[in-house]
């Protein structure tokens, strides 16, 4: 069984937080990723936080890339998939209003060790699908 250590934990959040065009804590400069250039032209002035980026990029789906739907498309589906193995460790540990993947993801590999079993397999698949 793979476990993840610390630095291992921090070096997947801070990945996630680069390949992310939407995470919360970044502002317009350091927005990277396949929604930058739709979050940069039709997003500017939405403050972070709370979901408000990714209802923008909702509101202006006809205007983003394929790369952009696509990626959106995968958060989704990541959310759905942590939602569905980890309802149990969402509700206790990580419970976000509005639901947020990357802080979700963050907060499930935060407390792997206390995860049930599918809970961790789903993380660690969603993990290996980043690499």
């Amino acid at each position: 069984m793979r476990t993840m250590n610390g630095r291992g934990s921090l070096l997947i959040a801070a990945a996630l937080l680069i390949i992310c065009a939407v995470a919360p804590v970044l502002s317009d400069a350091q927005i990277v990723g396949p929604c930058a250039e739709t979050v940069t032209k039709y997003c500017k002035d939405v403050t972070p936080g709370g979901g408000r980026i990714m209802k923008c990029l909702s509101d202006h789906r006809d205007d983003q890339s394929m790369a952009c739907r696509d990626w959106l498309q995968d958060q989704n589906k990541s959310l759905k998939e942590l939602n569905t193995a980890c309802p149990g460790e969402i509700a206790s540990l990580c419970n976000f209003d509005p639901p947020d993947t990357i802080r979700l993801y963050i907060c499930l590999d935060h407390n792997y060790m206390v995860l049930k079993s599918d809970c961790r397999d789903k993380l660690r698949e969603i993990k290996d699908r980043l690499q």
